[in-house]
């Protein structure tokens, strides 16, 4: 069991090191079919505190709403997860767009993003560590940090960095770290209004400054995202070791 362990923590860092997904805002409109798969995606997430991330939920959402269970037949929650995580990433650009100035320089700016992302979690955080175990599995690993680099890279250029070819992947590394971390830290934070999970980032962002970056340490960030991520899940019992 332990190595298939040692593999899945392989698979999570090759895939994070080799995604860098820039932003762009070339969205193509959704068809009709796309617009139907959302609207029952967007009532499933409805059902997430009741039925988990679980093609359950999907299927009772479908009902609902007068469509086939089976309207969108999935072996896992994936679908919903992944819709999840692209609703949040918009409600966080969104939120942001009209604060944003009040912020002076890019890493205070990156801690009001990571805020405002992780709030739109907190209504599902605890069943979150279920969404997570998903997304380490290696089928998911790919979608997992296509997500997280998108997430991570989109931060960045909101926050208006400028950063050169090897700073551009240390920082977007050393964020994903930051971020992943805060989140599975609130997945457990019982103190009032998530206080703790606000100074646990505020440490985790503190961290980033005054850093050299190079090459080397985008990479090792990277390792150290993936083994924490997986040693983290493991422990929790939420993926075999």
């Amino acid at each position: 069991m332990r190595r298939c362990g040692h593999r899945q923590a392989l698979a999570i860092s090759r895939v994070f090191n080799t995604a860098s997904r820039r932003y762009t805002t070339n969205t193509p409109r959704p068809t009709d079919g796309q617009k139907v798969r959302i609207s029952i995606l967007d009532h499933a997430l409805t059902k997430v505190n009741q039925l988990g991330w679980t093609p359950a939920a999907i299927e009772q959402a479908a009902t609902d709403l007068g469509y086939s269970p089976m309207a969108l037949a999935s072996r896992d929650g994936m679908p919903l997860i992944d819709h999840f995580m692209d609703r949040a990433l918009d409600e966080t650009c969104i939120e942001a767009d009209d604060q944003l100035h009040e912020f002076d320089t890019p890493i205070d700016r990156i801690r009001f993003l990571c805020r405002v992302r992780l709030r739109q979690t907190r209504p599902y955080i605890r069943r979150w560590p279920e969404a997570a175990a998903l997304l380490a599995q290696p089928g998911n690993v790919r979608v997992a940090m296509g997500q997280l680099s998108t997430l991570v890279s989109r931060m960045w250029y909101l926050a208006g960095d400028q950063s050169t070819q090897i700073d551009w992947h240390a920082k977007r590394s050393m964020l994903a770290a930051a971020y992943v971390a805060s989140e599975l830290y609130m997945c457990e934070d019982t103190s009032a209004d998530f206080s703790a999970t606000w100074q646990f980032l505020d440490r985790r962002i503190e961290n980033m400054q005054g850093i050299e970056h190079t090459a080397n340490m985008a990479q090792n960030f990277g390792n150290q995202f993936s083994r924490n991520l997986f040693n983290i899940l493991a422990s929790r019992g939420y993926i075999s070791q």
